[in-house]
């Protein structure tokens, strides 16, 4: 057996000379390199952002190093675009807390106001029910449940990114107890935000700007119910989307009950053993 000359001992094994190294042309091919990509901003979603301390916190380091001098061209580059994509994000992070805290804030306000809405159609809809009524009544009807439609677009689709902008006066957004009053006590009038149509001097002049705001955001509701990018009955959507939650709720309530059954059944039959 060979021995060690530096212990002393024999060595369990012979000394194996070591392999030589194999070039890479004669080794086999080489692993594939990944081909998935990094999507772009505009492919991510929302709820896939990070936090806002995190995306600013990286924006802070991408800068640091791009300050440096002796950063590589092809490395500075890399670096350039991740701040953009950085800052792209930062961007629609900010936006979406401030859609978030817009909505919780504005959720009650946004609420009332729809019931109102839909209580107003109602009673407009009733209205033109009645053959008695004459053609101006009756024109003068329909003007105003367009123009209610078109304010409950308004509630229903108005920019969380931006302050709500109340359509009923203080006065009349108090909650209304539906058990203590009837429809008929009820007397809920259309705020005049769309008819008459102001004036470009009466905007300049007598309108604010939230009521600027609003009377802009009303007018583009209206333009995109005309073209048939928003429901022209609003209020039909609404009972759409109740429904399809209540039948949700009974599925859910049948599958519990014959869950139940099911356990009872079992429970029976333990008992007969």
């Amino acid at each position: 057996m060979p021995v060690d000359k530096k212990n002393g001992k024999s060595r369990s094994s012979p000394y194996k000379k070591p392999k030589a190294k194999i070039e890479s042309s004669e080794a086999g091919p080489s692993r594939p390199r990944p081909t998935h990509k990094i999507p772009t901003t505009e492919q991510r979603s929302t709820d896939a952002l990070p936090g806002l301390s995190k995306l600013k916190g990286q924006i802070r380091q991408t800068k640091r190093l791009l300050a440096k001098d002796t950063l590589e061209p092809g490395l500075r580059v890399q670096t350039q675009r991740r701040l953009t994509s950085l800052e792209a994000d930062l961007a629609n992070a900010l936006k979406r807390d401030v859609e978030k805290k817009n909505g919780a804030k504005y959720h009650m306000v946004k609420f009332f106001e729809r019931q109102k809405l839909v209580r107003i159609i109602k009673r407009i809809q009733k209205k033109l029910k009645d053959e008695d009524k004459s053609d101006k009544k009756r024109a003068k009807l329909e003007e105003e449940l367009n123009d209610s439609r078109i304010m409950l677009n308004y509630v229903l689709n108005f920019p969380n990114t931006e302050k709500y902008i109340s359509l009923f006066p203080p006065s009349s957004s108090e909650q209304i107890n539906k058990d203590e009053e009837s429809e008929d006590k009820i007397k809920l009038k259309l705020p005049p935000l769309l008819h008459p149509i102001p004036t470009s001097k009466q905007l300049e002049e007598e309108y604010d700007k939230p009521s600027k705001r609003r009377y802009e955001i009303l007018i583009e509701i209206q333009n995109l119910m005309k073209d048939g990018k928003l429901s022209n009955k609003p209020e039909d959507d609404i009972k759409k989307e109740k429904n399809v939650s209540l039948s949700h709720n009974e599925i859910s309530i049948k599958g519990n009950k014959k869950e139940k059954e099911v356990e009872e059944e079992d429970d029976f039959f333990e008992n007969e053993e």
